[in-house]
């Protein structure tokens, strides 16, 4: 057990150290800026945009970013994988040596535990995740709103009574929030928006997403008329 603990205390204190690590000329987060993208803040901070995603596990683009909020630039060091690899064999060892073993299947697992397996195909199916679900789709009335009009926005296929964030900006830049709401125990939304009058660049896209970044779904963009 000694040799797993060792193991797993050298990896806890390396990456307390990593993330403790201030990034580039932001200091440890930034703030989104309208307009901005993951290119625009890695040069604004001095940091890599891959540091940037690694830092940020539900930022997977630029349309991810929201406007107002912050980005984290600090993020564990790459060489912790194998660090961690090699923890985890020690534990392992360690586990071993008491009589346990450790499962390597997840596959395995879930066939031990019946309940858990149907557990979690419950929680699917109340999500709206189930396999045989339609993929979400955002439309719009009218097709291409004028700024500082209203926009119908509806959307199917999406989880089933669930908070969700309205948002709207430049395709491939960030968001800027523009309602929130429920989505209803159908996985459907419809939601009367205001938009802004000065909305930015040349196109204009409203996406539809999770609170918490994990999930999204987009409407078509549309040109904005001035």
């Amino acid at each position: 057990m000694r040799k797993g603990a060792t193991a797993l205390a050298g990896l806890l204190l390396v990456a307390s150290a990593a993330s403790a690590e201030a990034a580039g000329a932001c200091g440890a987060q930034a703030e989104v800026r309208p307009g901005d993208t993951i290119s625009s803040i890695a040069s604004r901070c001095e940091v890599s945009e891959g540091l940037i995603l690694r830092a940020n596990p539900s930022v997977d683009s630029s349309a991810d970013l929201q406007i107002g909020g912050t980005v984290s630039l600090t993020g564990p060091m790459d060489r912790l994988k194998s660090m961690a690899s090699d923890a985890g064999e020690g534990l392992s060892q360690a586990a071993g040596d008491v009589g346990s073993s450790v499962r390597s299947s997840v596959d395995g697992f879930l066939n031990d535990n019946p309940q858990l397996q149907s557990n979690i195909r419950d929680i699917g199916t109340r999500l709206g995740l189930s396999e045989g679900e339609q993929p979400a789709e955002v439309t719009l009335e009218p097709a291409a709103p004028a700024p500082g009009g209203t926009v119908t926005v509806s959307a199917t296929g999406l989880p089933k009574d669930t908070p969700v964030v309205i948002g709207g900006g430049s395709p491939g830049a960030a968001f800027a929030e523009l309602d929130t709401t429920r989505t209803t125990p159908e996985g459907t939304l419809q939601a009367a928006i205001k938009l802004p009058v000065d909305l930015q660049g040349d196109r204009y896209q409203i996406s539809v997403r999770g609170e918490d970044g994990a999930w999204k779904a987009v409407a078509p963009a549309f040109a904005v008329t001035r």
